[in-house]
């Protein structure tokens, strides 16, 4: 079964003291250009992808890891998260929407603050 997590709940998840990690499976250009503060770049397109992941997750296929791509109807983050959950990752969960969801969430936040009273 597909986990997934909302923007709310990822900014939650954040904000929270439950340790899990965030990947971004875009190439390295792209998350050069942008990216979620504290992700980690997993291109999914690495040589031994599962296994670079386990590495930044201190080796433990048990701890938590959401996954992101750059949103959409075909986002890699899906095709990631089913290489992980193949090779034994037990807490696989794909952030719906991906860095275009997110960087419309900021750009809402932003622009709630801005507004005049």
């Amino acid at each position: 079964m597909k986990k997934t997590i909302s923007t709310e709940k990822l900014q939650s998840l954040r904000k929270g003291t439950e340790g899990f990690l965030l990947v971004d499976v875009l190439t390295k250009e792209e998350f050069a250009k942008d990216h979620i503060p504290g992700a980690r770049n997993v291109p999914l397109d690495t040589v031994g992808f599962a296994q670079s992941v386990a590495d930044k997750a201190a080796g433990s296929k048990t701890r938590k890891v959401v996954l992101y791509g750059s949103g959409g109807a075909n986002d890699a983050s899906s095709k990631a998260a089913r290489l992980l959950v193949d090779d034994g990752f037990t807490n696989v969960i794909e952030y719906e929407g991906g860095l275009a969801s997110w960087n419309e969430s900021k750009r809402a936040r932003l622009s709630m603050r801005t507004k005049p009273v």
